[in-house]
């Protein structure tokens, strides 16, 4: 190794040492300050202060949500306990309702309201009817055919229910079979918002949403309603890993390509939800599931329309398992959710 030069402007080793010491403490410092400020900044110029609106979500930073399976006294059990767990109540609570005179087409079921009081409900509507397994078509949707025995009466209940409220329909359409042609599905999208509009109901934002899958993006287009109908766009995305042999992504590659394409496909000006996301488990490595979920608020804080995240805690029909399960799933999902960017405050009651 050549030697060092003994001229008068060289450091002796120790001082170069002790120099490169404190380089790195500095180096380590601004790098930490450069992420607090990115999960703390007014992006755009924005004024953070301003209250969050049920069609816009918080002026900067997003909404931190959970899907988690309802116990049979309902959803407001297992929300609450996994609240316990985080240390920290959820802004977003996701239901699934089908389309049918029963129950399940009830919007809103059981402790539903309870669970809204001190939190937004999202709402999946399904064009389905779950107990005979047969599904009602866009078309005759369009054509006003369950408008007094579908429609009509959840309108009425999400009016008289008066708390602000996320509704989306039929969400990942474009997988959806036997339920007719994107234009069928335009038709009954705009139908069903205007029944709502005619019949008075204010305190709905409505959220248009598809897989999110980076390969079915030629699809999305045809099915959008347009902008008059749409407050919200919604996408799902999915680290499959093992559960489809797929590559492991992190966070950000797995949010990152569909977010851009919107952005740069004239969906920009909508507020955007992850109403489904979530990672299986890396086979190569325990710790990995715990590290895709570290990075959430700081990947968030770069993309700045994605306005709510709602992580799916479930287990799949394919046996995919998105649980915040494994060694420090849970420790590292309960330290995101506290950064000062997910922890915004929700829209006023009407």
């Amino acid at each position: 190794m050549p030697q060092e030069s003994a001229g008068r402007h060289a450091v002796p080793r120790r001082s170069r040492r002790a120099l490169w010491s404190v380089l790195l403490v500095l180096a380590v410092l601004g790098a930490a300050t450069v992420v607090y400020l990115r999960l703390t900044a007014t992006p755009g110029g924005r004024d953070c202060s301003a209250p969050a609106t049920l069609k816009q979500g918080p002026a900067c930073g997003a909404w931190w949500g959970v899907y988690t399976p309802p116990a049979a006294a309902g959803m407001l059990g297992p929300v609450t306990a996994l609240e316990r767990q985080v240390g920290r109540r959820f802004d977003v609570v996701f239901a699934y309702h089908d389309m049918s005179e029963t129950i399940n087409g009830q919007m809103l079921r059981g402790d539903e309201p309870q669970a809204g009081r001190d939190r937004l409900l999202l709402l999946g509507w399904e064009s389905e009817r779950w107990n005979t397994g047969d599904n009602i078509p866009w078309a005759s949707l369009a054509r006003g055919e369950a408008d007094h025995s579908v429609i009509d009466p959840q309108a009425r209940r999400i009016k008289e229910y008066g708390k602000p409220v996320l509704l989306g329909f039929d969400g990942e359409m474009e997988m959806r079979k036997n339920a007719g042609s994107p234009a069928d599905y335009v038709a009954a999208y705009r139908h069903i918002v205007e029944r709502f509009r005619r019949l008075g109901v204010t305190n709905v934002a409505w959220v248009w949403g598809v897989t999110g899958y980076y390969p079915f993006r030629h699809r999305w287009k045809a099915f959008y309603p347009g902008d008059d109908y749409v407050d919200w766009v919604s996408y799902d995305p999915y680290n499959f890993a093992r559960c489809r042999n797929a590559e492991w992504q992190d966070f950000e590659t797995t949010i990152k390509p569909t977010y851009d394409w919107f952005t740069a496909n004239g969906f920009g000006s909508k507020p955007f939800i992850l109403s489904e996301y979530g990672t299986e488990h890396d086979l190569r490595s325990d710790a990995a599931r715990g590290r895709w979920y570290a990075d959430v608020p700081e990947v968030l804080a770069d993309l700045p329309n994605i306005k709510a995240v709602v992580q799916w805690n479930a287990v799949d029909a394919d046996g995919c398992d998105f649980t915040l399960t494994g060694p420090g799933t849970l420790t590292e999902f309960t330290r995101a959710g506290k950064a000062p960017y997910v922890r915004q405050s929700l829209p006023a009651a009407r």
